[in-house]
């Protein structure tokens, strides 16, 4: 089911001239060298609405250095809570994604996470990103010889107002205390968000529907 998040700007032009609201979504048990994104980024004006879909599909791909040092990424795959997927390399040194036994993926995860494993041969160290709705979420790196990595996150959004990142702009673990939490019931098809400045602090109001 999708759910529409209406963001509302509460606000002066003056107040957002250089800013965006960004949002986040919080892997769960996140290490302190896991790279965060930001997964929307909105930019508002005072008075506007500025919307995005949030929908709980997630997909995985892997990242390494090719020759000359140049970012190969593997082909992007969907999976599910309780899938395992291998990083092989069957006919290059370039790795791929491939579903793993059904008992090797339940003796490795929980039935809430999903997870990569690397079965690199001869062996790659990579990334592995993670994203919901096609936008990134959280990347892991260095993931080594038969290591295997678990992504699971819950319906949770974090909110800040902040300037716009850079491009491949990350965050680390840290930054969700500057942020506010919010909630979504799980019934919710439509979010309200109104963004307001309360005594030189950001606010945010949230009204579910």
């Amino acid at each position: 089911m999708a759910t529409q998040f209406n963001i509302h700007y509460n606000v002066s032009n003056d107040e957002l001239q250089g800013k965006s609201v960004l949002v986040f979504l919080k892997p769960q048990n996140p290490q302190r060298n896991y790279q965060i994104h930001a997964w929307q980024v909105l930019n508002g004006a005072a008075g506007a609405t500025e919307s995005f879909t949030y929908a709980d599909t997630i997909t995985t791909d892997v990242t390494c250095l090719g020759a000359q040092d140049v970012k190969v990424v593997s082909p992007r795959q969907p999976i599910e809570p309780g899938q395992l997927w291998k990083a092989v390399n069957p006919t290059s040194l370039l790795p791929e994604l491939q579903p793993a036994p059904t008992a090797l993926a339940q003796s490795k995860l929980t039935p809430q996470q999903c997870g990569v494993i690397n079965h690199t041969n001869p062996y790659i160290q990579f990334d592995s990103n993670w994203y919901v709705n096609d936008k990134p979420v959280v990347s892991m790196p260095y993931v080594d010889a038969r290591m295997t990595v678990s992504f699971e996150y819950l319906p949770n959004f974090y909110f800040m107002v902040t300037t716009p990142p850079a491009a491949g702009q990350t965050y680390i673990v840290q930054n969700f205390s500057d942020m506010t939490h919010y909630t979504m019931p799980v019934t919710a098809t439509e979010v309200d968000v109104t963004v307001n400045r309360k005594q030189g602090l950001w606010d945010f109001d949230f009204g579910a529907r």
